[in-house]
C-alpha cells in the first residue's frame, strides 16, 4: 500500500481505468455462448475490440513506469535500493498470476506458467531496465530491432518437426518454443501454444517500451499534443500496412499488432491528455478515473471473485447441481431473452459490483501497490 501521489495524471487513470473496465468485461460474459463478437478474441488473425484491451494496458505499465522513475536519481546513485524493490514487484506480480492459475484448481502437472499478470510483471522489468540504462534513441532502436528481430524469426525460421516457417494456429515457432520451455504448462484448450508464451513476450516488451516514450512525453510537459496524437495515427498506419503481409494476430502478439496497438494507445493517450489534465475530472470520466487509480488491485479481485463463483456448487441444474455464476445470472437475467445483451449486462453489473471497492480506495487516496 502507498500514500497517494501528490500529482496524478488524469488522462492515465482514465486509460488505465477504461482498460482494467473493458478486461472485466470481456473476462465475464454472463453466458459464454452468447458473446458479441467484439467481445470475443480473434480465433486467430484479425483482431476485435477484445483483443485491444490488454495490449492498451502492457502500453501503460511502460507509461506509468517512465512517470514514476527518476531515471536520473537511480543513475546517481540516490535511489536506496531501488533494483531490490523492482525485483521484488516483479516476483509478487508473477507469483499472483501462478497463484490465479491454480487457485482451486490444484493440478501442478498441467499448471499454466505464463499469463496476465505474469506478462505485466515481466514487460514491467523490461520497460523500468530499459528506462534507467537507455535514451530516447536507444529505446527506439530497441523496438525497431525486436520487431523487426520478431517478425524475421516467425516468416523465416523453419519450425522443427515442420521443416518451414509457419503462422497457423496449429503450429508455429511461437508454440514450439512453448512447448520446448514450458513442456506442457501452458493454455490448455487443446492449444500447443500459449496467447502470453515465451517468445511473444519479446514484442510484448516493445509495446512497453512505446509506452515508455509516450510516457517520457507527458513527464517532460506534454507539449504539441497533437503531433503525439498524429504520431498515433502513423504508427497506426504503419501496423495495419505491415498486417497485409504480416498478420494483426494478438496470440501471436505479432509486430504489426503491437505497432497497431500502440498508435492506438498513443492515440488515446494524447487525446485523454488534451482533454482531461490540467483541470478538474469532466463527470463523464470520473468513474473510469475512479477505477484507474487501483486497477492491478481490482483485475485480481476480480479474477478470484469469479473463480470463487465458478466453484461454489449449488442445488438446481440438469445434473442436480450449478455453480453460483450460473445460479445468479439466472436469478437477475432468468426472465430476460437470453442473447448477448444480456450476457453482457450480467458483466456490466459483475464490473459495477467492483466499484464501491475502487470508490473506497480513492476516497481515501489510496494506492495499492504489490
Amino acid at each position: 500500500m502507498a500514500v497517494w501521489p501528490r500529482k496524478r495524471l488524469t488522462s492515465v487513470d482514465f486509460l488505465r481505468g477504461l482498460a482494467i473496465a473493458g478486461m472485466i468485461v470481456v473476462n465475464n460474459p454472463g453466458d459464454r455462448l452468447h458473446v458479441f463478437d467484439q467481445l470475443r478474441h480473434a480465433v486467430w488473425d484479425g483482431c476485435t475490440v477484445a483483443d485491444g484491451i490488454f495490449p492498451v494496458f502492457l502500453f501503460l505499465v511502460g507509461v506509468c513506469v517512465a512517470l514514476a522513475v527518476d531515471r536520473d536519481a537511480v543513475r546517481a546513485g540516490e535511489a536506496g535500493f531501488f533494483w531490490a524493490k523492482v525485483v521484488r514487484r516483479t516476483a509478487v506480480l508473477f507469483l499472483l498470476g501462478v497463484l490465479e492459475n491454480v487457485y482451486l484448481h490444484v493440478q501442478l502437472e498441467h499448471l499454466r506458467i505464463p499469463g496476465v499478470l505474469q506478462r505485466i510483471a515481466v514487460v514491467y522489468l523490461a520497460t523500468v531496465w530499459l528506462h534507467v540504462r537507455l535514451g530516447n534513441r536507444g529505446v527506439v532502436t530497441t523496438i525497431v530491432t525486436v520487431l523487426v528481430g520478431y517478425w524475421l524469426l516467425l516468416v523465416l525460421v523453419p519450425v522443427p518437426g515442420l521443416g518451414r516457417p509457419s503462422l497457423a494456429s496449429d503450429v508455429n515457432l511461437e508454440g514450439w518454443v512453448d512447448q520446448l520451455l514450458l513442456r506442457g504448462h501452458i493454455w490448455s484448450r487443446g492449444t500447443t501454444w500459449d496467447p502470453e508464451g515465451v517468445l511473444s513476450t519479446l514484442p510484448a516488451m516493445a509495446l512497453g517500451a512505446i509506452g515508455l516514450l509516450s510516457g517520457r512525453w507527458l513527464r517532460a510537459g506534454g507539449r504539441r499534443t497533437f503531433l503525439a496524437f498524429g504520431l498515433g495515427l502513423i504508427l497506426m498506419g504503419c501496423g495495419l500496412g505491415w498486417g497485409l503481409s504480416f498478420p494483426l494476430n494478438k496470440s501471436l502478439f505479432t509486430s504489426s499488432f503491437v505497432l497497431t496497438m500502440g498508435g492506438l494507445a498513443l492515440v488515446l493517450l494524447a487525446a485523454g491528455h488534451g482533454a482531461l489534465d490540467g483541470r478538474a475530472p469532466a463527470v463523464w470520466a470520473k468513474p473510469l478515473v475512479i477505477l484507474g487509480t487501483n486497477p492491478l488491485t481490482l483485475y485480481v479481485v476480480a479474477s478470484f471473485a469469479a473463480s470463487t463463483l465458478r466453484h461454489i456448487k449449488l442445488a438446481g441444474g440438469p445434473g442436480g447441481t450449478i455453480n453460483a455464476q450460473v445460479f445468479l445470472y439466472r436469478m437477475f437475467f432468468g426472465g430476460w431473452p437470453q442473447n448477448a445483451w444480456t450476457s453482457l449486462a450480467w458483466a456490466v453489473l459483475f464490473l459495477l459490483a467492483l466499484f464501491p471497492l475502487a470508490w473506497l480506495l480513492h476516497t481515501r487516496r489510496i494506492a495499492i501497490r504489490v
